[in-house]
């Protein structure tokens, strides 16, 4: 239990800003805090344990990303192996692949586990799987009939938009409004929000390939849109995924100004069934 060791949520309560911030984990969360304090002015670097940042997004927007974060002056460890995290007075000491570096805080963000250990669902009839996750029928309710479990806690996808999408289920079945569940859930974007920000719906390339889809992705750099030119912000580039045969969409990642927003319409065309053209 070593002081100045923070999960996302501990390091938003900090009073001070560390002057050198250890982020372990290069994926969503890692990411958004490396830009946050940078811009506040720490020195963040970032430790991840595969070759790359960002390892379930578009191989070409995870290293322009890489690229971005670079120049803003945020340092990338990759293929870091953690060896220590020790107190160093009022410091924290960090060991990776053999050497050690000094840094006022430490954030762990290498991903969350389900909190359901020390709830004591064994004495119920709760049932979890084996990662820890509540188990949940195709309306998030639990082997206990009228108790329900939404969000990270019943294993799905950690994001902010599934947990309210869980929320819509659950609330149709206990009003009688509604009959949405799990089974119909159609694609949900999700964003990081980085600079810019990254948003995707649907698949990647890699998952159109590894699911066996005869597929067509086209990417366009940001800096060929004339509206880039007008918001003066040429960073970032959009990919898209579509079948071949039915040019339906399978799945786009925009990285870019205003990402947020757009990918909306990119869902609303997967779930409508609208080709591309």
């Amino acid at each position: 239990d070593t002081a100045h060791v923070y999960d996302s949520t501990g390091i938003q309560n900090l009073e001070t800003r560390p002057n050198k911030l250890a982020i372990i984990g290069g994926g969503n969360i890692g990411l958004e805090f490396a830009g946050l304090y940078s811009k506040l002015g720490s020195q963040v670097t970032v430790y991840e344990a595969s070759s790359a940042i960002l390892p379930r997004e578009e191989e070409v927007v995870a290293k322009l990303a890489k690229e971005y974060m670079e120049e803003a002056g945020v340092t990338f460890v990759l293929g870091a192996k953690i060896e220590q995290v020790a107190a160093a007075g009022e410091q924290v000491a960090v060991t990776v692949n053999g050497e050690t570096a000094i840094f006022d805080a430490v954030l762990y963000a290498t991903g969350r586990v389900p909190n359901t250990a020390d709830l004591g669902l064994e004495n119920t009839a709760i049932e979890l799987l084996e990662n820890g996750a509540v188990k949940v029928d195709d309306y998030c309710e639990t082997t206990v009939p009228g108790v329900y479990a939404v969000g990270d806690v019943n294993g799905g996808p950690q994001f902010t938009y599934t947990s309210l999408d869980d929320f819509r289920i659950v609330f149709g079945k206990l009003t009688g409004t509604g009959t949405y569940s799990l089974s119909q859930r159609k694609s949900i974007p999700t964003s990081v929000f980085i600079t810019p920000v990254l948003s995707r719906v649907g698949l990647t390339e890699k998952e159109a390939k590894e699911a066996g889809y005869d597929y067509i992705a086209n990417e366009l750099p940001v800096a060929n849109m004339p509206r880039a030119h007008v918001n003066n912000d040429l960073k970032g580039i959009f990919k898209v995924i579509v079948d071949k045969e039915s040019k339906l969409v399978l799945g786009a990642t925009l990285f870019g100004r205003n990402s947020e927003e757009l990918i909306n319409l990119i869902a609303m065309a997967i779930d409508n069934k609208i080709p591309y053209t």
